[in-house]
């Protein structure tokens, strides 16, 4: 008989004998505030000893050996992170070892000349499933804003996808593990920037990039997701930077996602040169760019 089972995570887990619980009672987490790295493990299982190896830019830094404590923290000082990866161990009372790892690279999206700064850090799961948001410490207005606890309860609902009830929730990416500082982890959606497909179609005709049909679905979308913002503006919901470079095309879900989370925070209420006939005035600039390709 093979089992599947589902952890907390949402991964899925099969075996055709019986589940250690600590398969999948086991979960890695970690969040980075100024010069040091926190790690813990939570799980209910009792009676269990733990440990954690902190591997920054390919080289083992430090490593915290077994006990009861179910989290840690390494001092990471001024080091530049290109990538890291955290080992974490369980150890039960028959000695029987449980290992799990998290690994993140350092990513630089592709830039968008009309911004000028970006208030994060890019970090990708090896796995290419998660991407984790860090605020740097040089551009401290989302922490500011965060100060505020109503401001920061706001946010946490703005990532757990429970602050609006338009047909616009269904178009913004969902995050996590929201740090003090404002960081926070999200899926990683893997698909067109607008921005950048825009500057293909203009540029480049030639490479015939994405294929006609991913297009017609793209433009498709880009209806659907203008109807969304509208049914937004008429209940007094619309807010965030829908600007051409935070709107992605998720190939997997056929639609297109926000992913500047943080925008539902600054942009509201929206300025005047990114309202909704500003908004559609860019995706209607994408759809006539292909129009006469």
């Amino acid at each position: 008989m093979v089992f599947f089972v589902k952890d907390v995570s949402g991964k899925v887990h099969s075996k055709s004998t019986n589940l250690n619980p600590l398969d999948i009672d086991f979960i890695p987490s970690f969040s980075i505030m100024e010069n040091r790295l926190q790690c813990s493990i939570h799980t209910s299982q009792q009676s269990l000893e733990f440990a954690f190896y902190l591997y920054l830019n390919d080289e083992k830094v430090r490593k915290i050996w077994y006990s009861k404590n179910t989290s840690a923290e390494f001092q990471i000082g001024e080091t530049k992170l290109h990538k890291f990866e955290i080992k974490y161990f369980i150890r039960d009372m028959d000695s029987n070892i449980n290992l799990r790892s998290i690994k993140y690279d350092k990513i630089e999206p592709e830039k968008n000349i009309s911004k000028t700064n970006n208030q994060f850090s890019f970090f990708l799961s090896e796995n290419k499933k998660i991407i984790y948001k860090k605020v740097n410490s040089d551009t401290p207005r989302l922490p500011k804003i965060l100060e505020n606890p109503e401001k920061k309860e706001r946010f946490s609902n703005i990532l757990n996808g429970k602050q609006f009830i338009s047909q616009m929730k269904s178009h913004i990416v969902k995050g996590f593990e929201l740090e003090p500082t404002g960081s926070y982890k999200s899926k990683y959606i893997i698909g067109y920037r607008l921005d950048l497909l825009c500057l293909l179609m203009s540029k480049y005709p030639s490479l015939n990039l994405p294929s006609r049909l991913e297009l017609n679905k793209i433009i498709q979308q880009c209806g659907i997701l203008v109807k969304a913002l509208q049914n937004a503006e008429s209940k007094g919901e619309l807010c965030g930077d829908w600007a051409l470079h935070n709107l992605i095309y998720s190939i997997d879900k056929n639609k297109i996602y926000n992913v500047d989370l943080e925008g539902f925070m600054t942009y509201d209420p929206l300025p005047k040169w990114a309202n909704l006939e500003k908004i559609v005035s860019w995706i209607n600039k994408l759809k006539h760019i292909y129009s006469n390709i």
